[in-house]
């Protein structure tokens, strides 16, 4: 397989596990590569996001882990459950049961290069008075904001305001706060930004959707670009998750020319994948999934992911020395690892 292919196909597959796991790789706070909203304005949580924000992203966190999907990647991952189910024991939070979406967002430096970090928010069920004692115990910091309880891992550019009774925000102290303004109405949100709004109307019909200007995804995507792609300026990508995946990618480009020309190198990549993907029976089902088409400025490229495609995966995986020869039993199955608070 070419090294343009592999490109191709990496970052296709990349999309689809950035679109599962939005919300679990925004609790990571350091930063994210990537993310269904309720009704077609987007979920209340958008109040908190600055109207400059460049990327916002959302998983319905509950839909996503008791589909059938989750189950199959359990069993790829390593089983290795103590850090989740330590994290659990502190602070009494359990990932997969509570909490039921997360919206992540990033974007808008302004004067002050902090605020590019990412914001999560985390819709769920917290045990805040043990979460705040617990940092108590570790030298953490505690401070009132607008009215917030804001608190600080120490050590770590990382704090976390319980900014309704069942709603978290999570990021560095500038990220924070700003979102604790943008609520108070002293920064305008992000319901205000025409561009961003017009797109995540758009994808408001998945389990999870990303939505962001190009260029602030395109550095981060390891190996580069083909040195002719076309100028992009936002991309949007929305999944259904069940037994498998299927969902939508499309790019908005500078004007037609460059959207006819997008869908020209897309072709020819999906060609070369299509190829390649004939001696590896694993990916030819996904690849010949692949739908292109196109309208105006914008580029549309549709995919399903089989469970089958899962399955053999997952099979694989079992197989590298190592691995387990059989799943674990449920109560032992790791659930996805997450930072202390």
């Amino acid at each position: 397989m070419t090294k343009r292919t592999r490109l191709f196909l990496g970052v296709a597959c990349g999309i689809l596990v950035a679109g599962l796991g939005t919300g679990l790789v925004a609790a990571y706070v350091g930063g994210f590569q990537n993310l269904v909203v309720i009704g077609s304005n987007g979920p209340d949580e958008l109040a908190y996001v600055p109207q400059d924000a460049q990327m916002v992203a959302y998983a319905n966190i509950r839909e996503i882990m008791s589909s059938d999907l989750r189950q199959r990647l359990r069993e790829l991952q390593p089983a290795s459950p103590e850090a989740p189910r330590r994290f659990q024991d502190e602070t009494g939070i359990n990932v997969e049961t509570d909490i039921d979406y997360v919206l992540a967002a990033a974007g808008g430096a302004g004067n002050d290069s902090n605020q590019d970090r990412p914001l999560m928010l985390a819709r769920g069920r917290f045990d805040t008075v043990r979460i705040e004692g617990l940092l108590r115990e570790r030298g953490g910091a505690i401070e009132e904001y607008r009215g917030k309880r804001v608190l600080t891992q120490p050590g770590a550019q990382f704090s976390v305001a319980f900014v309704e009774p069942d709603l978290a925000a999570v990021g560095n102290l500038a990220a924070v706060k700003r979102a604790i303004d943008t609520k108070a109405g002293a920064v305008a949100d992000v319901t205000g930004n025409a561009d961003v709004m017009r797109l995540v109307r758009d994808a408001d019909n998945g389990s999870a959707w990303a939505v962001a200007r190009f260029d602030t995804i395109s550095t981060r995507l390891t190996g580069g670009l083909p040195p002719q792609l076309p100028p992009i300026e936002w991309f949007v990508v929305s999944s259904h998750v069940d037994g498998g995946i299927r969902g939508t990618m499309y790019a908005e480009t500078r004007d037609e020319a460059s959207a006819q020309n997008l869908q020209d190198v897309l072709r020819g990549m999906m060609a070369l994948a299509r190829l390649q993907a004939g001696q590896q029976a694993d990916l030819s089902a996904f690849v010949d999934s692949l739908e292109l088409s196109g309208q105006g400025k914008t580029v549309t490229l549709g995919f399903s992911v089989p469970a089958e495609m899962i399955d053999k995966l997952a099979a694989k995986r079992l197989a590298r020395p190592g691995a387990p020869s059989e799943p674990l039993p449920p109560a032992q199955q790791p659930a996805p690892s997450t930072p202390a608070f």
